[in-house]
Parts: structure tokens; C-alpha cells; sequence
């Protein structure tokens, strides 16, 4: 009968010991929970005021914020530390500041800005002093990025958008179609009405400007829509380096070197077209022999099958005005762009018959370009361009020559979007959109030259069989080329709207 109580006598004893070595291991354990909740707090509040200094001074940052002056650095770093201390001060848990550290920066070569705030702190431990730890350290950090974007659309309006439509939709119907929905209508753009700005040019021989780039391009009166809708598509030429060039001079207005400045090219032909200031013959019949300024074109289409370069009896027209065309209003004034001569014309050959212009103008200048928007503020560094270099050489510069003019029209194009993607001040990119047609059912009409648009656009990732090296030059802001017909119009937008998502990822 005793042998049983010694062994419960034991096992009380054995049950008092456990206890007494367990609660040394328990209490450590309920200790470091306690301070791990109170280290996990103060994180969690850390984090939360690190995030709110990085958003909050991010609404500061206007479209004008230079963020590289010093004294505009320094007052939104201010604005960040007010944000900071209005989430976190006073500390929880008797926290101490360990550090502490905000900037502002931006890339030079994306002018992305970028809000950093990093904070530490000191937390007093409350149990876990018993095993020598005294206090622990937490840290946040925080980063906005902050990017507003600068559109500028450009559409050729020449002669074959209207003459190689068929289906149900016409060509231009299309275009203004799947433009609406990529910035016109707010339930499908990316782009935000009183955040972002929005313009547009077409050109044919000339350009217009026809919506000035504006924040509130959907609310305006009237809105970039109606402009869209208004596009003058008629039987005009190609100066795609007008167009360029004018849509540059709209950005380098706007003048925010912050933005991502954007250029959306939507072309379905090659250059036929350049501008510029020619001299007048000595023979001539013009009542005045100052220079004439406007554009001179060749014909691309003259119902027999194309020809690139063109056949020597192809007509060279000039010189016509540049700008504006005609009244972009409707109802329209038929063909007015290849009846408008340049002004002060009075008794040349050309001004009653414009394919006659080679007897008043026997040749071009080897430095052509924009007649308007060259002086005043924020014009674009380079305001002439050679033309008988750049994507082709040894057409000479006759205007007898359908080749040479054709060449100085590439020309022009080619070094306009080159000095684009040089601009290290605002760093456009170029988004060219070439619009494919049924060349089989149009065989007057000449084809796209795709790797001409991939060079414009510095395509980083085009190849082809006539260039299987690509045609990226680096050192360059890169863009994009779409080679699609005009039913992949939209698609192409929508990947566009990617691309610009992305450069401009807040």
C-alpha cells in the first residue's frame, strides 16, 4: 500500500519540476509574442506614414514642378516631412527616431519623377529585456512615381486614305472611329480629361493644327472628338515631315520636360511632299522674285501601276501654301489644298497652272523646312533640314525631278523625326502607325515603306528581310512601328496605350 503513494509523491515532484522548466521556456515565448505584436504595429504605422508623406507631397507635384530646382526640391521634401510627422507623431510605444531620409528625383532620360521616403525606428522592448535585448529596429519606405503625359496625334490626310476605302466603313470613318475611343471617350481612354493633355495635327501637303493640346480635350467646346470628326480627308499630298515637325512645336510649347511627350504618327503612304523657301527664276514671270514659301509635291498616283522611284514624267507640283490649308470646317472647300497657292504668286506659271512650277522654281535648297512656328518661345532647337540627305542621297535637287523632290520628302521626314529623338530637353517618343491596304485591288497605289517607318520611329525590336539588322539607332529615344491594315487600327492603339501605361507608370 506504500509503494503506490511514493510513486504519486514522485510524479507530484516530477509534475513540479516540469512546471518550473517550462515556464522558463513559456515566458520567453509569451514575451517575444507581446513584443513582436508591438514591433509589428509600429511597422505597420511606420509603413503607412511613409506611404502617405510619398502620395501626399505626389499631389503637389504640378505638371510645372521642376523637380531639379533646388528651391522647388526642397519645398516638396518639407511638404513630405509634414506628411510623414502628421501620420506618425507623436510615435507609438515611446519609439525613438533612428533615421530619416526624403528625395525627389527625376530621370534624365525619362523624366520620370520619383518621391522617395525611408524611415527607422528605436522600439522599446517590454519583455525580451530579460535576455539583454533593450530595444529592436523597424524600417519603411515608401516610392511614388509621377508621370503626366503629353499627346500629340498626327494624321495623314492625303488622297489615298479616301481612295483605297471599301466595306462597310470608309478609311477616314475608321481612323476617327477608333481615335474617339482612344481619347476621345472617357469610358475607354487612358487618357485623363484635366490631368493629361491631348492634341492633334493632319496633314496632307500642308498642315493644320486642327485641336491645340489642351487638359481639358473632352470637355472643351468643341471637344477633340468634333475635331477628330472634322478631319479634311481629300485628295492630298504626303508631307509627313510637316506634320512631325508641328506636332514637336506643340509639345516644346507646352514646355514640360516632366512629361512624357508623346507623338502619334498614323500615316498609310510614303513622303511626297516637303516645305520650304525657294528662290524664284531670274527668267521668271513672277510679279516679285522674293522667295516663295510653301511646299511643293510630286504625284504618286497617276493611274498606271506605281513606280518607286518615280518615272521622270511624273508631275511636280508648286509651290502651295502651307498653312492653313483650306477652312477645316465643314462643308468643306473641294481640293482647296491643290489650288491654294503660296502667297505673293502673283503672274508665276504656277499660280494658273501648278505642275508648271519648274519655270519659276528650277530647283530646291539642300536646307528645307517649317515656314511656321520657327521663332518666338520654346521653338524646337532645329528648324532646318537637309534634303538631299539623311534616308536617301544622289537625287539632286532639280524640280524637273519627281525623284529628287520624292527624296527630299523622305529626307525632310527622316531628319525631323531624327532631331525628335535627339530632343534631350523633352524626349519625345514617336509611335508610328503605317495603315496597310489591298495593294491587289489598288495597284496605282504605293504600298507602305515599313522600314522608313520603323527608322522614324527608332524600333527597337523591327527587323524585316530587307533590314534583318533592324533599323534602331542607339543613343536615340526609342519608339514603336505598327505595320497593320486598317481594321487593326484599334488594336494598335490599344497596344499603344500599353506602351504609354508603362513609360508612364505611376
Amino acid at each position: 500500500m506504500k509503494t503506490p503513494r511514493r510513486v504519486l509523491g514522485s510524479r507530484r515532484a516530477f509534475v513540479t519540476v516540469y512546471m518550473a522548466f517550462a515556464m522558463l521556456t513559456l515566458l520567453p515565448m509569451v514575451g517575444l509574442a507581446i513584443d513582436f505584436s508591438v514591433l509589428y504595429n509600429v511597422k505597420a504605422r511606420l509603413q503607412e506614414a511613409c506611404d502617405a508623406a510619398a502620395i501626399g507631397a505626389g499631389t503637389e507635384v504640378q505638371r510645372s514642378t521642376d523637380v531639379t530646382d533646388p528651391t522647388q526640391n526642397a519645398n516638396l521634401r518639407n511638404a513630405i516631412l509634414r506628411f510623414f510627422n502628421a501620420n506618425f507623431v507623436p510615435a507609438p510605444w515611446n519609439a525613438t527616431q533612428a533615421s530619416y531620409a526624403s528625395s525627389v528625383t527625376q530621370d534624365p532620360t525619362t523624366k520620370m519623377r520619383t518621391i522617395t521616403v525611408t524611415a527607422s525606428y528605436y522600439v522599446p522592448m517590454l519583455f525580451m529585456r530579460v535576455l539583454g535585448i533593450s530595444n529592436s529596429t523597424v524600417g519603411a519606405q515608401a516610392i511614388a512615381d509621377l508621370r503626366f503625359v503629353n499627346l500629340m496625334i498626327v494624321v495623314d490626310r492625303s488622297g489615298s486614305v479616301d481612295r483605297t476605302g471599301s466595306g462597310v466603313q470608309t478609311n477616314p470613318q475608321i481612323i476617327e472611329g477608333d481615335l474617339n475611343q482612344f481619347v476621345g471617350n472617357s469610358a475607354t481612354s487612358i487618357f485623363v480629361n484635366g490631368r493629361d493633355v491631348v492634341g492633334l495635327v493632319s496633314f496632307g501637303g500642308n498642315y493644320y493644327l486642327d485641336f491645340a493640346p489642351t487638359t481639358n480635350f473632352q470637355t472643351a467646346s468643341p471637344n477633340i472628338s468634333t475635331k477628330i470628326n472634322n478631319i479634311f480627308f481629300d485628295n492630298n499630298s504626303t508631307n509627313t515631315g510637316e506634320g512631325l515637325y508641328q506636332a514637336w512645336y506643340q509639345l516644346a510649347q507646352l514646355n514640360q520636360t516632366g512629361a512624357l511627350n508623346v507623338i502619334l504618327l498614323i500615316t498609310d503612304g510614303r513622303p511626297s511632299a516637303f516645305t520650304g523657301s525657294f528662290a524664284v527664276a531670274a527668267g521668271s514671270h513672277c510679279t516679285s522674285h522674293a522667295n516663295k514659301t510653301g511646299f511643293i509635291d510630286s504625284n504618286v498616283s497617276d493611274g498606271n501601276p506605281w513606280q518607286f522611284p518615280p518615272p521622270a514624267n511624273r508631275p511636280v507640283n508648286g509651290v502651295l501654301m502651307v498653312s492653313p490649308p483650306c477652312n477645316m470646317s465643314a462643308p468643306f472647300t473641294a481640293s482647296c489644298e491643290a489650288s491654294t497657292v503660296a502667297a505673293n504668286s502673283g503672274n508665276c506659271t504656277y499660280a494658273g497652272s501648278p505642275s508648271s512650277v519648274a519655270t519659276d522654281i528650277p530647283t530646291f535648297p539642300a536646307t528645307i523646312g517649317p515656314i511656321t512656328n520657327i521663332t518666338g518661345a520654346n521653338v524646337p532647337y532645329q528648324t532646318t533640314f537637309n534634303s538631299t540627305t539623311g534616308y536617301f542621297s544622289g537625287g539632286g535637287t532639280s524640280v524637273s525631278s519627281p525623284t529628287a523632290v520624292r527624296y527630299a520628302a523622305f529626307n525632310y521626314a527622316y531628319n525631323v523625326a531624327k532631331a525628335i529623338r535627339t530632343d534631350a530637353t523633352y524626349t519625345p517618343v514617336i509611335y508610328c502607325v503605317g495603315l496597310n491596304f489591298n495593294t491587289a485591288s489598288y495597284p496605282a497605289e504605293e504600298p507602305l515603306d515599313a522600314d522608313y517607318l520603323a527608322t522614324l520611329a527608332n524600333d527597337q525590336t523591327y527587323t524585316s528581310a530587307t533590314a534583318p539588322n533592324g533599323v534602331y539607332t542607339a543613343g536615340q529615344t526609342p519608339g514603336k512601328y505598327y505595320d497593320v491594315t486598317y481594321s487593326g487600327l484599334a488594336a494598335a492603339l490599344q497596344d499603344i496605350t500599353s506602351q504609354i501605361l508603362r513609360l508612364s507608370a505611376h
